[in-house]
């Protein structure tokens, strides 16, 4: 009650009213102040947020790129051992079927050889030894037969000799002097 007792003055009730407006505008401009601050840092914070994100996406469709590359390395590689796996099976079937082929055919040929060598060489022997017999048979023969024809050759050119002496050719025995 003891409100009750003043006096009301209008000028200061009216001064009292403005200078409350004054603080509730001040009041009213600091607090529009700092929401438009708080606004600006939310909008830098949340253009942060945005690049991080995308940043984050970014990481995130890397790291799948890598996985998947990663299971397609592991595919392939394991495509690839088992095809030289095929190919090394392939090529040891293949080696010993042509090892054993050969083998086969280089005994066959021996076998066909060996008996045709043989009969070859003994064919040789009897060739050879006719041949040897037949050269120590004309050998004597043929130097009796070049003796006989030197001898002859000779009594020749002794019977010829003077009429050769006509054509510039001295007789047996003489030189030219």
């Amino acid at each position: 009650m003891s409100g009750a007792s003043r006096t009301l003055d209008p000028i200061a009730a009216a001064e009292a009213g403005i200078a409350g407006s004054k603080n509730l505008i001040a009041a009213v401009a600091d607090d529009l102040s700092q929401h438009q601050r708080w606004l600006a840092h939310y909008r830098v914070a949340e253009k942060r947020h945005a690049r991080w994100l995308v940043f984050q996406q970014l990481m995130y469709q890397l790291e799948h790129a890598r996985l998947r590359l990663m299971r397609f390395l592991k595919r392939l590689a394991l495509i690839s051992l088992r095809l030289v796996r095929s190919i090394a099976a392939f090529l040891s079937r293949t080696a010993v079927s042509l090892f054993a082929v050969a083998r086969r055919a280089v005994t066959a040929g021996m076998t066909w050889l060996r008996p045709r060598a043989y009969a070859l060489a003994l064919l040789m022997r009897r060739w050879l030894a006719a041949f040897w017999a037949w050269t120590v048979a004309t050998s004597s023969a043929l130097a009796r037969a070049s003796l006989k024809s030197a001898s002859i050759g000779v009594a020749w050119l002794a019977v010829q000799s003077p009429s050769l002496w006509r054509y510039g050719v001295p007789p047996l025995g003489r030189g030219l002097a």
